[in-house]
């Protein structure tokens, strides 16, 4: 209380160093007589802009969603956000941008929608996981243009790659190497990489739907069909894997083509209604098993055979 009546009240407090704040004091006049609160002193060492930037959620900056994966979404796109920190959880609007920045032992997530890109995987530890409703479209007047491509030709350490759940539609006019879905033969580093491709749905309206040249491949339960040549073709002596449990129908020559040394072992598949045969054997060293359902094929079930 001063000589003139007035209260002054005052309030002091110390907040933890930690978090960059000194002391606040703070005091307000009161004259008798009158309803008026005013500011008396307020001094606060240092500013408190601080706390408020310790306490509130830090600005994002991360490539990924908040469990680690890389998210492409084209409906974020298409609203126009920004990419690929356009959402606290982000995203890319193309699958492409994604792969580019996403490190080996990363899982790039599709959500539904159409993607008009050619999409390149060139390095092993990728997981490729789409939506049901993703869909690779590539249609393109220039040859050799596969919509998906495996492409560890330079890469320098082996691993593993997985794509599943996309649909693919492709049209490129190249005789050779026309295919929706490419895998040429990897580096000798990475010659021990397994590549699987599970749960897709490959077609193309000017050549084959997949053509491995090389590696250690394998297709999952996935449907290949109304392709303009070949549904599957595995090509030279270093291409093998496995088909299990696909379905190779309706394409205008052979449901499966295997030639020139290629050792995949086909399995529990559906091999029916293809132009030609079911299965083109051609001087391979891989295995028909027995289990195949192979029917209603143009020329037959089974030419030649592997060795």
């Amino acid at each position: 209380r001063t000589s003139r009546g007035a209260s002054i009240v005052s309030l002091a407090w110390s907040l933890p160093r930690s978090l960059g704040a000194g002391r606040l004091a703070v005091g307000w006049c009161v004259p008798r007589g009158e309803g008026v609160v005013s500011l008396f002193s307020a001094s606060l060492l240092p500013s408190l802009l601080p706390l408020h930037t310790a306490l509130a959620d830090p600005p994002r900056t991360s490539l990924t969603d908040r469990s680690g994966n890389y998210v492409v979404d084209i409906q974020k796109a298409a609203a126009g956000l920004e990419d690929p920190l356009a959402e606290p959880e982000g995203a890319f609007s193309t699958i492409s941008a994604a792969l580019a920045v996403a490190p080996a032992g990363s899982t790039v997530l599709v959500r539904a929608g159409t993607y008009t890109e050619r999409v390149f995987v060139t390095r092993p530890g990728i997981q490729l996981l789409a939506e049901p409703g993703a869909v690779v479209a590539w249609g393109s007047d220039k040859p050799y243009e596969a919509a998906l491509t495996v492409d560890l030709s330079e890469a320098a350490s082996g691993g593993s790659v997985t794509i599943s759940g996309l649909t693919v539609r492709h049209s490129s006019p190249s005789i050779a190497q026309n295919y929706a879905v490419y895998v040429p033969p990897p580096s000798r580093a990475a010659s021990a990489t397994k590549v699987e491709l599970r749960d897709l749905d490959v077609s193309s309206s000017s050549g084959s739907g997949l053509g491995v040249e090389g590696g250690d491949v394998t297709l999952l339960s996935s449907k290949v069909h109304d392709c303009r040549n070949h549904g599957l073709v595995f090509l030279g002596p270093s291409a093998r894997g496995a088909v299990r449990g696909c379905e190779l129908a309706k394409n205008k020559l052979n449901g499966v083509l295997l030639r020139d040394g290629a050792s995949p072992a086909i399995e529990g598949s559906r091999l029916v209604n293809n132009g030609a045969y079911g299965a083109s054997l051609i001087d391979c060293r891989g295995s028909l098993a027995a289990g195949n359902e192979i029917r209603g094929n143009g020329k037959g079930g089974v030419s030649g055979e592997c060795h």
